[in-house]
């Protein structure tokens, strides 16, 4: 007996509008900011807050531990005298930077897969992120635009967190769906109707997490707003992602097909609209596949 005929595009819009519902209702599982990371976010919100006890929490985590060693001892803090110790890295880290560390190693996680059918594609999403991460943080910076650079690289970062949240939703549907769909040829939901569930409801997924891991209200606004260009804010952090973001496709740090004809107009906007060009940007990307390959390692 032969499996039922799906009627993909059915299938792929019943499955964005209880993605869609399940964020209005609030019903959507996301994932929780790793325990570690969780206490320590907080106590970075303390008035009270002492850095040798910051220390004593990021020391139980070993992982953690070695990332915040690397960072204060990379190329962009270093001094003399490397940082051997984790309340020595953090005095230099600072608390800013910390908390970028912080969500970007729990961020890290998210993007982290046992199906191999998307540990692939995660594994390209996350270095996509951390490229437009450290774009939209560049651009900034050395642009000498009014945003704050952490923000910006946060904003970046998470900007595709939607992404392996929706696919695992995706997964857990498969895994619960009829013998039908599961005995069907090639999958239950053909790869064109799941890569349009996923790029039609990531980022209100993406703007969700970082409201359940409490960021800071501007890397919420930039992640929702960065779908598109404000002429009104020429300088906020949103803008400078969306710009980020079409550089990293232009430069093939990206997963998936690329429009570039379109992605082209998306940097001749965004070039004007920031004040940028050719020269800057050829500045800014300059080396970036390099450090893209050493901060994914």
């Amino acid at each position: 007996m032969s499996a039922p005929q799906i009627d993909a595009g059915k299938l792929g819009g019943q499955l964005e509008a209880i993605v869609h519902k399940r964020i209005s209702t609030n019903t959507l599982v996301l994932p929780s900011l790793p325990t570690v990371a969780l206490k320590c976010l907080n106590l970075l919100r303390s008035p009270n807050f002492a850095i040798k006890d910051a220390a004593a929490i990021v020391e139980k985590d070993p992982l953690l531990a070695a990332q915040v060693l690397r960072v204060a001892n990379s190329a962009a803090l270093a001094t003399r005298e490397p940082a051997k110790t984790i309340l020595a890295a953090l005095g230099r880290l600072g608390l800013d930077k910390l908390r970028t560390v912080l969500v970007e190693a729990s961020a890290h996680k998210v993007f982290e897969s046992k199906d191999q059918r998307i540990a692939g594609a995660c594994r390209g999403v996350w270095e996509h992120s951390l490229a437009v991460a450290s774009l939209a943080r560049d651009i900034l910076a050395l642009g000498g635009g009014a945003g704050e650079p952490d923000v910006a690289y946060l904003a970046g970062l998470l900007h595709d967190i939607g992404k392996p949240v929706v696919a695992a939703l995706l997964l857990e549907a498969e895994r619960m769906s009829s013998g039908g769909f599961s005995a069907h040829k090639g999958g239950w939901i053909e790869s064109g109707a799941w890569i349009s569930v996923i790029q039609s409801t990531h980022r209100k997924v993406g703007v969700a997490l970082a409201e359940k891991w409490e960021l800071p209200e501007a890397v919420v606004k930039a992640i929702r707003d960065c779908g598109d260009y404000d002429a009104a804010d020429r300088g906020c952090a949103a803008n400078t992602v969306r710009f980020a973001n079409a550089v990293a496709k232009r430069e093939g740090l990206y997963v998936g097909p690329v429009d570039h004809d379109d992605n082209g107009a998306l940097i001749m906007v965004g070039s004007s609209l920031l004040g940028f060009d050719e020269d800057f940007l050829k500045r800014v990307c300059q080396g970036l596949k390099d450090r893209m390959r050493e901060l994914a390692a």
